[in-house]
């Protein structure tokens, strides 16, 4: 379980206890996600993401005013697969529809992306009409 491995799970655990069914504790190795730069249309737009074992957990979307983004305005924190959703197979996080026409127009969003790893990262999307620019914003 040591040394140099492939992204993913190398190997696995079993936790059993006196009652109930045992564990199953995955050992995986992962780096953190690496988001890159991108242009789409209010009507598509997809992150490309190395998501490099790692897993996709929440997205928060916010103003530079602290005032929420997206479709759910109460609170920053937007819904999985109705505002966002991974895309593993091809690399990418997807934004729906709903999303990005709910941005304002002119005005760029902060989106942090929260991982199970814990890894945050943040992306800068800006909608002009019906173009959509999205920036990674380089951890420091």
């Amino acid at each position: 379980m040591t040394g140099d491995r492939d992204y993913g799970v190398n190997t696995s655990l079993q936790a059993r206890f006196s009652k109930g069914l045992p564990w199953q504790i995955g050992i995986l190795t992962y780096d953190s996600p690496v988001l890159s730069n991108a242009t789409g249309t209010a009507e598509k737009f997809t992150i490309p993401t190395k998501y490099q074992s790692d897993l996709l957990a929440t997205m928060e979307a916010t103003y530079a005013d602290g005032t929420n983004a997206g479709p759910t305005d109460r609170t920053p924190y937007q819904e999985f697969n109705k505002a966002f959703s991974p895309d593993y197979p091809n690399g990418t996080i997807i934004l729906t529809t709903e999303t990005l026409t709910s941005l304002r127009d002119g005005e760029e969003a902060t989106l942090t992306f929260h991982f199970h790893s814990g890894t945050e990262m943040q992306y800068k999307v800006t909608k002009s009409g019906d173009s959509v620019t999205g920036t990674a914003v380089k951890e420091s």
